[in-house]
């Protein structure tokens, strides 16, 4: 599970708009949590995409707030 973060967040740290500082990864059984904020519902669905992507994840949970501009 260590080794699934690890990646999670080198993928999500690796994509441009995304700060890995804003999003927390958590993973347990293969089953990986996104927490956090992101600027807007793009960005809140190219994590979840990421995060999907990697090998070894058996399903997202996506906790990821979009900020409220304003």
């Amino acid at each position: 599970d260590v080794a699934i973060t690890t990646k999670v967040k080198s993928a999500v740290l690796a994509e441009p708009g995304l700060k890995v500082l804003q999003i927390n990864v958590d993973t347990r059984d293969g089953v990986v949590t996104l927490s956090g904020t992101v600027d807007n519902a793009a960005l809140k669905g190219r994590a979840t995409q990421l995060a999907q992507q990697v090998s070894g994840v058996r399903a997202v949970v996506d906790n990821i707030v979009v900020k409220s501009t304003g």
